[in-house]
Order: C-alpha cells, then sequence, then structure tokens
C-alpha cells in the first residue's frame, strides 16, 4: 500500500527545481504515485520589476517570456516523467506563488509536495523571501525539500 498518491511539484526551470523533479519522479514511480507539476507566473512580480502603468512600461512582453519559460519547465518536467514510466500532468498558473501553490494542493487533493530549495540563509533569505518556507509554513499536508547538488 502506497502512503503517497498524488504529489504536487512546483516547477521552475531553476537547478532546486530541477531537483525536486528528479527525486518527486522517483519517490512516485516507488509510491506508484501520480505527480502534478505546476508552474506560477507570478504577475504582481513581473509588474514590480518591469513596470506597469506608472512607468510607462508595457509589461506585456514579460508576461508572455514567464508563461514561455513556464512551459519550458512543465514540458521538461512532463517528459522526465514519461521516460521513467510515472503518469503526471501539467499546469501553467497566474498568481502569488504562495496562494497558488497551496490552493493547487488542495485542488489536485495532493497527498505531498515535493519543492526544491536555493539553501540561502540569513539575510539573502530575508530580502528574498522564500515561496519554498511560506509553502512550509502554511502547508496542512507533508512538503519534502530538497536542494541542488553542487559540484
Amino acid at each position: 500500500m502506497s502512503m503517497f498518491k498524488k504529489i504536487l511539484v512546483p516547477v521552475d526551470g531553476s537547478e532546486p527545481s530541477d531537483a525536486a523533479v528528479a527525486l518527486a519522479i522517483r519517490f512516485a514511480r516507488d509510491q506508484k504515485a501520480t505527480i502534478a507539476f505546476l508552474h506560477v507566473c507570478e504577475v504582481t512580480r513581473i509588474v514590480a520589476m518591469v513596470g506597469g502603468p506608472t512607468t510607462g512600461v508595457d509589461p506585456s512582453y514579460a508576461f508572455e517570456a514567464e508563461r514561455e519559460w513556464g512551459s519550458l519547465a512543465l514540458r521538461s518536467a512532463f517528459d522526465r516523467a514519461g521516460d521513467a514510466g510515472v503518469d503526471s500532468q501539467t499546469s501553467l498558473e497566474e498568481g502569488s506563488s504562495i496562494a497558488t501553490i497551496l490552493e493547487a494542493a488542495r485542488e489536485q487533493h495532493a497527498d505531498l509536495i515535493v519543492m526544491g530549495s536555493h539553501g540561502r540563509g540569513g539575510i539573502a533569505r530575508a530580502l528574498l523571501g522564500s515561496v519554498t518556507e511560506g509553502v512550509l509554513r502554511h502547508s496542512p499536508i507533508p512538503v519534502l525539500v530538497t536542494r541542488a547538488h553542487r559540484a
């Protein structure tokens, strides 16, 4: 009997995200679970970085680039799962990363969230904030965190 049936894996194409994908695929294969890969396009972050009505800079190109990047990250994760014989699905959402991840976990009836972490500490973490840390604090289900392997 497997403990986990559905694993949610937020992806962004970064090294920690890739490490989480690899771990989730191994875990899903062992547990005979399915994976829901998710990419969140954080609209407010993009507007804050690019500008918008206040600066006269049109953020639409940044939204399109983010959606494209997310689609590539999702396709890569989906293909890797398929190559390993693991059933998966993908979803591209817009919203606040933490809230969207937690909502997706609820909607997907996920038993586990697997995420990557950059492993930053101290001032870097305080200044940058951490989606992984936010999910860890607020998730009602287990969260498994992995880091990218250092060369």
